[in-house]
């Protein structure tokens, strides 16, 4: 059975629906960058550069399963270290999410618990990542879409990028993976629509021309008369059959 994902529609579908969220900044860039749960809750506001229009990746926030307890890495590799490029439009809602907290601190003046990271409550405080992902499935599930994990949005960017047919070691790079190859097998004609397609396509190929305007029905018929008619001899019986 293949993972979950979605079409670029259906992301389409939750980012309208998730429009008026506190971090819609959040669910666009998950959905245009594919990053990881722990690179969100761990994205910093300094590492985001409004002018050059990149977020640098360089640490990550996981939550223990022990007691939910949040631990800090600077990044699982080498390769999870990278800086993004950000389209416009990921761009224009990081600027107005960062404005947002600008006037937030503001507001709440020395009782501001600023934690440095981008994505945050209204006093500071650190956005926990089991949130990100309960926050995620409610706006799913209300937006009627297909429930998926949130880490299927991940391989739903993946898949539209093999779908659109991007170089594989851009988007390798771009999600994090340390090997092409692994993005290559995770992503390369994995689903059974896919295989389909190729199935047609080349059949449609092979076929074309004079054997497409061959009746199927009375060719087989005519193949089973045949094979009636064309029992072996005696001495052909008794012949190796692989032979």
């Amino acid at each position: 059975m293949g993972r979950k994902v979605w079409t670029v529609a259906q992301l389409q579908t939750f980012l309208r629906r998730a429009r008026l969220d506190r971090f819609f900044a959040l669910w666009v860039l998950e959905a245009t960058s594919g990053i990881r749960r722990s690179e969100l809750a761990g994205a910093r506001r300094d590492r985001l550069d409004l002018e050059a229009g990149t977020l640098a990746i360089e640490a990550t926030r996981v939550s223990v399963s022990v007691d939910g307890k949040v631990v800090e890495s600077d990044g699982k590799t080498e390769n999870a270290r990278r800086v993004l490029a950000l389209d416009p439009f990921t761009l224009a809602a990081l600027r107005s999410h960062v404005e947002m907290l600008e006037r937030e601190r503001a507001e709440f003046g020395p009782d501001y618990r600023g934690s440095g990271l981008l994505f945050c409550w209204e006093d500071g405080r650190p956005l926990h990542p089991d949130t990100i992902t309960r926050r995620f499935k409610k706006l799913a599930a209300s937006a009627g879409l297909p429930e998926i994990d949130l880490h299927d949005v991940r391989h739903s960017y993946a898949t539209a990028g093999r779908d659109a047919k991007i170089d594989w070691k851009a988007l390798s790079k771009r999600i994090g993976h340390s090997d092409v190859a692994f993005t290559m097998k995770q992503y390369v004609q994995t689903d059974l629509a896919a295989d389909r397609q190729v199935a047609n396509t080349l059949a449609e190929l092979i076929i074309g021309g004079t054997l497409a305007s061959i009746d199927i029905g009375r060719a087989t018929s005519g193949a089973t008369h045949a094979k009636a008619n064309d029992r072996p001899t005696g001495r052909e019986s008794n012949e190796d059959p692989a032979a």
